[in-house]
């Protein structure tokens, strides 16, 4: 009877813990920039410049962030959307961002959560749900919407997505005030010199 009850306690405890299994996704988050004096002719100029940049997504062994192919919409257009879900080997995104200035923080979830996105994701990348628009949703509201799915945030209502992460610094804060809560782990890479790139 006792080898019985030691039996069921150690299989509640082993399905407990396998319940509780976590993985860890990473956030990257590129930084706005702009050519240093002097560099203007041989620097790119990016969109949004100090209030541009880009955050993106790292599951299992790729990055997936929300872009637009088309040219940048003012305002949504449910007609003719121009935003689509891509996705990157990480070793190719490392390798592409090697000059940049990014910040990456790595969140556990549990194996229910990695789950979740995957499938979000997937649907995301075969069906974008919604149009990349200046006034609308892009990557730092994309972001926090795909998040916020699986517990990561407060979900909020699309016009309060957009007007609190309108471009990817506002996101960003709130990463750090995450960082600080949660303990995350926070991985800063800089950026070449010849371009003048955002503080937090």
């Amino acid at each position: 009877m006792k080898v019985i009850r030691l039996m069921i306690l150690l299989f509640f405890i082993s399905h407990c813990a396998f319940g509780q299994q976590t993985d860890t996704i990473r956030v990257f988050f590129l930084y706005g920039s702009r050519p240093l004096r002097g560099n203007w002719h041989q620097e790119p100029h990016y969109f949004g410049g100090f209030h541009g940049g880009h955050v993106s997504i790292g599951i299992d062994s790729v990055v997936i962030g929300f872009h637009h192919l088309k040219g940048l919409h003012l305002v949504s257009c449910r007609k003719h959307t121009g935003g689509v879900f891509q996705r990157k080997k990480i070793s190719d995104f490392l390798k592409d961002t090697i000059a940049f200035k990014y910040v990456t923080f790595d969140i556990p979830i549990t194996a229910a959560q990695h789950d979740q996105l995957l499938q979000i994701l997937k649907d995301d990348m075969a069906h974008t749900p919604y149009d990349y628009a200046f006034f609308g949703m892009r990557c730092a509201a994309a972001c926090y919407d795909v998040l916020s799915q699986i517990g990561i945030f407060k979900i909020k209502s699309r016009i309060g997505n957009i007007s609190s992460n309108f471009y990817p610094k506002l996101l960003r804060k709130k990463m750090f005030a995450l960082a600080r809560e949660k303990h995350l782990k926070i991985t800063g890479h800089p950026g070449r010199k010849s371009r003048n790139w955002e503080n937090d």
